[in-house]
């Protein structure tokens, strides 16, 4: 359906553009020319990516946005040849929502001849992105908490009036939405609108889909009552017939299935190229995948906030040898199964401390396998951005390179951004031993609270890990480093992925037997007592919405389980002893 039908009053044609009224005509019907090359005209480059460049710039005093299209797929520009123009859909979805009572950018001009399309539009301000303010307002306790409340009902209302207008926005997410801050409650603004469609009918699948978008993007940064809260609100809104439990396993079932896509989207990508990853050929033979930029930032990482380019990582990597020895270079473990060094690397322009791994094969046989799969290194790489794609901290793999002769596989190295914190151990003995050996004096009572907000945030990585198919072979306290500073949540940060692997389907057998690895390793820890291995376990079963759990069958499985587990590594050891001894001694 054509939305110009039912927004008031039609656009105004020009030879050029179409304009939203007669004052917008007379301000930019002057400056086409102008816009059409914004880069030679004073206008400053704000964003860009593969599809659209946005600017901002000024035209007799008023502070305006030029959003310029350049589709580089092959079904986009035939479609813009035949008449479909994003600006246009921009301008007319602008008006339309407007006078149905949803806020949008106010835009001015649409122009599109073929080859030049673009968006001109009145700036919103002063305003934030939404997500960047929902952080800001997570940050700041009591106050933020109730800025978010609103933003919840005013959220809410402004998707429900949308979808009552048979509107659906097909990329619904906070980073689409803007937060205008002028005002004592804050006011939400809907952008990207050429991502719009209208529907004669909007049924409730369409609906339900749209809105686990939305869930998708929040679901790690509100709660239960949130979301339940914003569909209260949106079903008084839109109008919608039905219950909210049922709209509730309706948006939710709609956003598991969104996530899937979109996790296989952003896995697909890791080994293409593209703005975030690249193929590296270097001399001698070696050949790899390399990080451009990350859109994750997690772990404290500094490398993630930088863009790199291929010609600055042919040149540091150029020969991967000589990265193990040299000043600078600290040797952190060198063993038949792996060498691993830590040094500080020059990437172009920027300087980012990194360790190095460099895996040995400790079986001649292991040659034939190593033909048949892909190198070490590479594995871990693209399983560390799976994580980092599902908001698993772990340390960011910046690079891996390997060496082969046909299918033989001669060498393989892998980057990893270093992560300064200790690793669990360490890290519960400084702090929870009596007294602290920490950098901070802490109290009894704070030493409880530490540990407990440690312990449950392990179970819940567990928790995550597992829930996306994860599976660790050695998942155990000296490969989890902890994040943490006075005043702020701890983050536990996964390291050493060789053990990982992802599996089609996370048995419960599979699930206990990464929790007794875990559990076993904390008993070395003599600071965690049995309520503290407890706690890790409740954190790991807990759900939203779950109530009381009946956790003691769960703790007497473990428990036996580590009991064996123990016994075996017992006896391991005592074979291993009589076999280094030396007759007669």
């Amino acid at each position: 359906m054509n939305p110009h039908a039912e927004s008031g009053q039609p656009l105004l044609k020009g030879a050029k553009a179409d304009y939203t009224d007669e004052s917008a005509r007379a301000l930019l019907a002057g400056q086409i020319d102008s816009l059409r090359a914004p880069r030679a005209n004073a206008w400053t480059l704000v964003k860009q990516n593969d599809s659209r460049s946005v600017y901002r710039g000024q035209i007799d005093g008023q502070e305006l946005y030029l959003k310029h299209y350049h589709p580089r797929s092959l079904a986009r520009r035939l479609a813009r040849a035949m008449g479909f123009s994003d600006a246009r859909r921009e301008l007319t979805f602008s008006r339309y929502l407007s006078s149905r009572g949803v806020e949008t950018t106010p835009a001015l001009a649409a122009y599109c001849n073929g080859t030049v399309e673009f968006l001109v539009s009145r700036a919103v301000a002063p305003a934030e992105p939404a997500d960047a303010w929902h952080l800001r307002q997570l940050a700041a306790g009591a106050d933020g908490r109730k800025a978010i409340q609103r933003a919840i009902r005013q959220l809410a209302g402004m998707i429900g009036r949308m979808h009552a207008a048979g509107v659906i926005h097909r990329d619904l997410h906070c980073g689409n939405l803007l937060v205008r801050t002028d005002g004592a409650a804050p006011r939400l603004v809907l952008t990207d609108l050429h991502r719009m469609t209208r529907r004669r009918r909007l049924g409730r699948r369409a609906r339900a889909a749209n809105l686990a978008q939305l869930l998708h993007d929040r679901f790690e940064t509100t709660t239960r009552t949130e979301r339940l809260r914003f569909l209260t609100h949106y079903l008084r809104a839109s109008g919608a017939d039905g219950t909210l439990r049922g709209w509730q396993i309706l948006v939710e079932e709609f956003a598991r299935r969104h996530r899937h896509r979109q996790y296989a989207q952003r896995d697909h990508r890791i080994l293409g190229r593209n703005r975030y990853f690249a193929p590296l050929n270097l001399s001698g033979g070696w050949r790899g995948h390399v990080v451009l930029a990350s859109k994750r930032r997690m772990a404290g990482s500094q490398a993630a906030e930088v863009v790199l380019d291929l010609p600055a990582w042919k040149e540091a990597l150029k020969n991967p040898d000589a990265l193990f020895s040299g000043e600078g270079v600290e040797v952190i473990k060198d063993s038949p199964s792996s060498l691993v060094v830590r040094r500080t690397l020059r990437i172009g322009e920027h300087s980012v401390p990194v360790f190095l791994k460099r895996p040995r094969r400790k079986y001649a046989w292991k040659l034939l396998i190593d033909c048949c799969r892909a190198a070490r290194p590479l594995r871990a790489f693209r399983l560390g951005h799976m994580l980092l794609a599902r908001r698993i901290p772990t340390a960011l793999p910046l690079a891996a390179i390997q060496r082969r002769v046909g299918p033989i596989l001669l060498d393989s190295i892998l980057v990893t951004e270093a992560v300064d914190a200790p690793h669990l151990h360490r890290f519960l003995n400084t702090w929870l031993s009596n007294p602290p050996r920490g950098d901070a004096v802490l109290t009894a009572p704070q030493q409880r609270m530490l540990a407990q907000d440690v312990l449950w945030q392990l179970g819940r990585t567990v928790q995550r890990l597992h829930d996306n198919n994860f599976a660790h072979r050695d998942l155990k306290a000296t490969n989890l480093l902890v994040r943490w500073s006075t005043g702020e949540p701890p983050e536990l940060v996964l390291v050493d992925l060789d053990g990982l692997s992802r599996k089609r389907f996370m048995t419960l057998r599979r699930r206990f037997q990464g929790l007794m690895r875990l559990n076993v390793s904390l008993l070395k820890c003599p600071v965690v007592n049995h309520a503290g291995r407890l706690r890790m376990l409740l954190g790991y079963l807990r759900r939203p919405g779950c109530g009381r759990i009946n956790f003691k069958p769960y703790w007497r499985v473990l428990e036996q389980w580590s009991a064996d587990k123990i016994n075996r590594q017992i006896h391991s050891r005592r074979k291993r002893q009589k076999a280094v001894r030396r007759p007669g001694a």
